[in-house]
């Protein structure tokens, strides 16, 4: 099938507007992808072999290897070379998503106090939720990575990837998939945004520091304490202010106007 556009009439419009019609190889990756979607294709499957493929679908080797380039482009599958090489199914994960954020938001120049400004617009009302719908259940889960944080307080290079990770787990204890998702799809940069305070503030009072983290980890606590008394309300105030003044903190060490580098 040629990639042709059709012209179909709207309305009394005099111009047509072109339909583009979808190149077999698009068909034949769509129903795969549909597969891998669907579950009927899983990690590390190995896709049927070309033959198998040609004969399934009725169509020819360069299509197929076109409908694998594409899949190959989308992350969801691998490709090896060689005799011994073949396509084998990746499935979708929260690192395809990571990294189409970060290639797309530092070709537009994100910078630091933006990216801080998105956590602190979701992660209060996830606090709210987490309150609200998952009070029993994040309690002690959370206490425990508070512990943590505190076992680990006079590194403050594992004690940071201990505050990474609680706000994390929060986010996931709110329950809402879409949320975690657009989480997780951050968190690279996030991450990064915290590794590079780390590096730019070598000239640290170890005091200073010290009693920022101890206040900061007692402020920790207290959003747990509004988690296991259901005040949802609380929680979200709170959190909100937690994050404004830890921003406050953040951005001071690497500037809010910072642009970082987000992809290897």
């Amino acid at each position: 099938m040629s990639n042709a556009f059709v012209a179909i009439p709207v309305g009394n419009r005099s111009n047509a507007e072109a339909v583009r019609v979808p190149k077999t190889a698009e068909l034949v990756a769509r129903q795969i992808r549909n597969a891998i979607i669907r579950g009927e294709l899983v990690d590390g499957d190995t896709l049927p072999a070309e033959s198998h493929l040609i004969a399934e679908f009725e169509v020819s080797r360069p299509t197929i290897r076109e409908a694998v380039r594409i899949l190959e482009s989308e992350g969801l599958v691998t490709v090896a070379r060689g005799a011994r090489g073949g396509a084998r199914v990746s499935s979708p994960n929260y690192e395809m998503i990571a990294r189409a954020a970060g290639i797309t938001l530092q070709s537009q120049g994100v910078t630091i106090g933006d990216l801080y400004e998105m956590r602190t617009l979701i992660e209060p009302p996830a606090a709210g939720l987490v309150a609200q719908r998952n009070s029993e259940a994040a309690v002690p889960i959370l206490r425990r990575m508070i512990e943590e944080e505190l076992t680990n307080i006079r590194d403050r290079y594992a004690v940071t990837s201990k505050i990474a990770e609680f706000h994390r787990v929060m986010i996931e204890l709110a329950g809402n998939k879409t949320l975690i998702m657009f989480s997780n799809a951050l968190r690279g940069l996030v991450d990064e945004h915290l590794n590079l305070a780390q590096r730019r503030n070598t000239h640290i009072d170890p005091e200073f520091s010290m009693r920022q983290l101890r206040y900061g980890l007692k402020s920790h606590s207290k959003l747990v304490d509004l988690i296991e008394a259901k005040d949802a309300n609380g929680a979200e105030k709170h959190w909100k202010a937690h994050m404004i003044a830890a921003g406050k903190v953040w951005l001071a060490q690497i500037g809010p106007n910072s642009v970082v580098d987000l992809i290897d």
